[in-house]
């Protein structure tokens, strides 16, 4: 006897081998609807937002609500490029055929989601799925549950049941997703929980795109102007309260600026939040009791082992408050230098010679996702880009990256498993088939078939030699 989960997967891999490809306009009216129902859950998805991480409804349309509008607009109008077939040159020797890419779907596809940016996390890659041709299969996040439910009704108020169906559960649910033969998983979340969701698709050997985190450096030397660096790397750090895979994780400081950098930083998160953070309505909180006790004590470490704390560290545990902290004198041993921290915690490494800025991210435990660079030096910025690795990099700013649907976004290794963003999300649920078809009724190929006489024989060694 099956189970739900199973019967809502079952139902939509029936529909899709009734109807495998949908048509460019079925898929464009799709992606319309869900723009159309975005717009009538506008003020309940903020309100929403607010509710679960107190995130402001500024910083909400800002980077939840504005990216998804703006991401269903920019697939919409170029779907039809994507989806005409790409072609490719044809070699002398298959003279007389035709050599082309097809994009098809996939299937029905799982989109499991985190918590930190519910709405743009969990809608963007079913955006992409959608405009591939595929049925999907979503997970929201569980710790957002007020954002979740308003994203379950906005879907399934807006798109066919055969095509979507939406699963409001727990941890034990997302596992009983992975187990089952989807097309493709789509996951964005911790790397603990990426290396679960592998081993669970091998066994289908479901293709994955893994959306993860990791560590990401903030590079910072002398000939940068400090103003405007603390100006982009308080905004990158205090976004979400901190709570961002992108988010600067720890500085690396050019020794001489290192006391300047820290008086900028204060001063300008006083500026946007006021001396008082806790009372400021533009700066969130930590999403819930477990994320909170788990920076807490990442924070005891760091102190309880010799760091100490520069700016900030104070927080309410009633309200699920903490505000941004800066940590110097940090060990890669500490915890808050062995665990990724999304959070308000900015622990601070300072450096001498450029050359120990490659070791210093080398003995960090991952691949970051992102890197940040501020230097006014080109030839410092050109070693740092050869000398190290990461999914992405920001030169002279911090987050926004993400923000260009043309630029892949995804990381290396722990960090992350394939790219997503616009089209990169549009090929990732899509099946690149290539097709080869014959056009002239005198082909090439024939010359490859036995018996080889002495005139074929003869042509077969003058092509392995000369073409």
């Amino acid at each position: 006897m099956s189970t739900p989960l199973e019967g809502v997967f079952a139902a939509l891999q029936s529909a899709h081998r009734g109807r495998p490809i949908p048509t460019y306009k079925e898929r464009r009216v799709l992606l319309t609807d869900m723009l159309d129902g975005l717009r009538a859950h506008e003020q309940r998805l903020l309100d929403a937002l607010y509710q679960d991480l107190g995130k402001s409804e500024s910083e909400a349309r800002l980077t939840e609500y504005f990216p998804i509008r703006k991401e269903i607009q920019y697939i919409r109008k170029h779907l039809g490029d994507w989806m005409r077939p790409e072609r490719r040159n044809t070699p002398l020797q298959l003279v007389g055929t035709r050599s082309e890419i097809v994009p098809q779907p996939k299937g029905v596809v799982l989109v499991i989601a985190p918590w930190n940016f519910p709405l743009l996390l969990t809608i963007k890659p079913v955006i992409a799925a959608l405009a591939a041709g595929n049925r999907v299969v979503v997970k929201p996040p569980e710790h957002t549950p007020a954002t979740s439910k308003v994203m379950a009704e906005w879907l399934m108020s807006c798109l066919p049941q055969d095509v979507v169906q939406v699963v409001l559960g727990g941890a034990e649910d997302s596992a009983a997703l992975t187990a089952m033969p989807f097309d493709h998983i789509f996951f964005t979340g911790g790397t603990e929980t990426g290396r679960k969701i592998m081993r669970a698709a091998a066994a289908h050997l479901t293709p994955l795109t893994l959306e993860m985190g990791g560590k990401s450096p903030a590079i910072i030397d002398s000939t940068a102007p400090l103003s405007k660096v603390a100006r982009r790397v308080a905004w990158g750090k205090a976004l979400n309260a901190g709570q961002v895979c992108i988010a600067p994780d720890y500085l690396l400081v050019e020794e001489g600026v290192l006391d300047a950098m820290v008086s900028a930083l204060a001063a300008r998160w006083e500026q946007c939040f006021t001396a008082e953070v806790s009372s400021s309505p533009e700066y969130g909180r930590i999403v819930n009791d477990a994320q909170f006790v788990r920076l807490k004590e990442t924070l005891d470490d760091a102190v309880q082992r010799g760091a100490k704390v520069l700016h900030g560290g104070r927080y309410d545990r009633e309200q699920r408050f903490m505000e941004p902290t800066i940590l110097a004198d940090v060990k890669p041993d500490m915890r808050v230098m062995q665990e990724e921290v999304f959070g308000p915690l900015l622990p601070v490494m300072t450096w001498r010679d450029p050359a120990e800025v490659p070791r210093l991210i080398a003995d960090i435990k991952d691949q970051p996702l992102s890197m940040y660079i501020f230097s006014g030096d080109r030839k410092r910025r050109r070693y740092w880009m050869e000398s190290t690795r990461s999914g992405t990099v920001g030169i002279g700013e911090t987050v926004v990256q993400i923000a260009n649907p043309d630029l892949p976004f995804g990381g290396v290794q722990a960090s992350g498993l394939g790219r997503s963003n616009g089209k990169a999300a549009f090929d990732a649920f899509s099946n690149k088939r290539s097709v080869l078809s014959k056009r002239l009724r005198f082909t090439a190929v024939p010359l490859s078939y036995p018996p080889f006489g002495p005139a074929k024989s003869a042509l077969a060694r003058w092509i392995s030699r000369r073409l």
